[in-house]
């Protein structure tokens, strides 16, 4: 026996890791969001802490991260004089970093602006008054871009970009990257050689560097007054570089970073010693803002879209007051009023089971587009209002009550209809509680029949907002929608199990 108890409870756990694996996977990113691990590795490990930082304040910018992670390690004395050099740089000489990726939808910087937008406007129409836009909430409004390093880019003159230049001198100095001029020139190489590290001339590249990222620039200019020996000459590819540089940055190209380093007393740039030390020294904020991104947006996702949770919660409860009406109905009368062909009935009713849902899917919508009923609760809710199974179950529960209840009734003169509200359905408590459970469960976990019947968006259901999240989110923010969709249903099932075993058991036994 102790044997077959330890084999249950394997099981048991066998089915629970899915769901955890589902759940931690929701606190993770693209940088752990594939390693398999069920308790994210940040949570534990420091370095995977800074790593995971990083790649957030870059955006996943794989060539951008290798370019600015150098410098060597410094005091915690030059740490804060190089704060104070982030803060006292020019506006135009710096891009704000923890950005959403290319692969993302949400991050430090964008919940930062849509809160300073928030404080600022109070309301979404105030703001979309202001922009000229449409927005649904604060949390749709994206991050300005910026392109301070381009040339060809020219600042916006809209209110939008006013209150993000208003907001960008806000931002504390872990928000700041400098613009550095050799990270322009990694990118302009990267660009003409189409990221071919082999094609890049040898009187350009030198002779130590082994990627783009570690290319130094050196203009004819600067080699020409501070002797030769840094660095051979790149006349050709100079001229055309600085050229295409914008005018604040043409001016010190020549100096390559050694511009930013004059600024801060001719010494290197700690971009990695500063990046490392920030994200230790925050370490619990950043945990705790990690593991609970995703599941912010989820939530923020499917409360704001459409009428997600408001359809769901009308859906549930309309499938619910249905299949409570019609299925007690008819297995009533199929019980108090039998007839020749009842066993042909059931039979009929019970033949229904044998073809999946999806067979029944085309002929459904079909007829309801007939009626007019396409995108309306009734195409949700009609189609499945009567169950086979239900019926089936409730005519034999209702065969096995005491016909001497309702032999006690029609003495006293009751009539069909109050015996079966005030005899019938009391007693059945327990397998309609079932039922009703049964009934929710289906409609709340419904995805193909729902977007097939109501192709609206405005009548989508939850699952079919998350279906649609799945297709523009990563992985882990899938995984986090996913869990929150999978709450409700395991609530009420923890909250339920004896109505569950009740309605499943007393069948059984009668």
């Amino acid at each position: 026996m102790a044997f077959l108890y330890l084999v249950l409870c394997v099981g048991a756990l066998t089915t629970i890791y899915p769901f955890l694996f589902m759940a931690t996977t929701g606190f993770k990113g693209p940088t752990d969001q594939n390693d398999n691990r069920l308790v994210p590795a940040f949570w534990t490990d420091d370095e995977e802490l800074v790593k995971k930082c990083v790649d957030d304040k870059y955006a996943g910018d794989l060539n951008m991260i290798a370019s600015y992670t150098q410098g060597e390690a410094v005091s915690s004395v030059e740490l804060k004089e190089y704060q104070a050099f982030l803060e006292s740089l020019p506006i135009n000489k710096w891009r704000a970093g923890f950005r959403v990726p290319p692969n993302g939808v949400t991050s430090r910087l964008a919940v930062r602006w849509q809160a300073f937008l928030r404080q600022k406007y109070g309301t979404i129409d105030a703001l979309n008054k202001a922009y000229v836009d449409l927005n649904n909430a604060f949390q749709q409004v994206p991050v300005p871009f910026e392109a301070w390093e381009r040339k060809a880019w020219v600042q916006p003159d809209s209110q939008k970009f006013k209150d993000w230049l208003e907001f960008k001198v806000t931002l504390p100095a872990e928000f700041r990257i400098p613009i550095r001029t050799e990270w322009m020139w990694q990118e302009f190489l990267r660009t003409k050689f189409k990221n071919r590290f082999g094609d890049v001339p040898h009187n350009v590249r030198g002779e130590s560097a082994t990627s783009f990222a570690e290319l130094k620039y050196f203009s004819p200019t600067y080699t020409r007054y501070h002797g030769t020996g840094l660095m051979p000459r790149m006349d050709e590819y100079a001229k055309e570089f600085e050229y295409q540089l914008p005018k604040q940055f043409q001016r010190t190209a020549g100096m390559g970073d050694r511009s930013l380093e004059a600024s801060f007393g001719w010494r290197g740039l700690p971009f990695a010693a500063f990046d490392r030390n920030w994200a230790l020294t925050h370490a619990a904020e950043l945990k705790t803002e990690f593991t609970g991104r995703n599941y912010a947006y989820s939530f923020d996702y499917m409360a704001l879209h459409g009428n997600a949770l408001w359809n769901t919660v009308i859906f549930c409860l309309l499938a619910i007051v249905t299949q409570l009406t019609v299925n007690p109905l008819a297995a009533y009368a199929l019980s108090r009023f039998p007839m020749r062909s009842t066993a042909r009935i059931l039979l009929f009713l019970l033949a229904t089971m044998a073809f999946p849902a999806e067979v029944a899917m085309i002929p459904s919508f079909l007829l309801l587009k007939n009626l007019g009923l396409l995108n309306t609760f009734a195409a949700l809710v009609l189609p499945t209002a009567a169950s086979g199974y239900t019926i089936f179950l409730l005519k034999g529960f209702f065969d096995s009550l005491p016909q001497e209840v309702f032999d006690s009734g029609q003495v006293d003169g009751a009539p069909e209809w109050l015996m079966m509200v005030r005899l019938a359905f009391p007693l059945s408590k327990p397998v309609l509680g079932y039922i009703a459970l049964l009934a929710f469960m289906g409609a709340y976990g419904s995805f193909i029949y729902a977007f097939l019947v109501c192709q609206d968006s405005r009548v989508w259901t939850l699952m079919v907002f998350v279906y649609q999240m799945q297709v523009t989110s990563p992985k882990a923010v899938v995984m986090a929608a996913v869990t929150l969709a999978a709450l409700p249903t395991l609530i009420v099932f923890l909250a339920c199990q004896r109505v569950i075993m009740r309605g499943i058991v007393l069948p059984g036994e009668r």
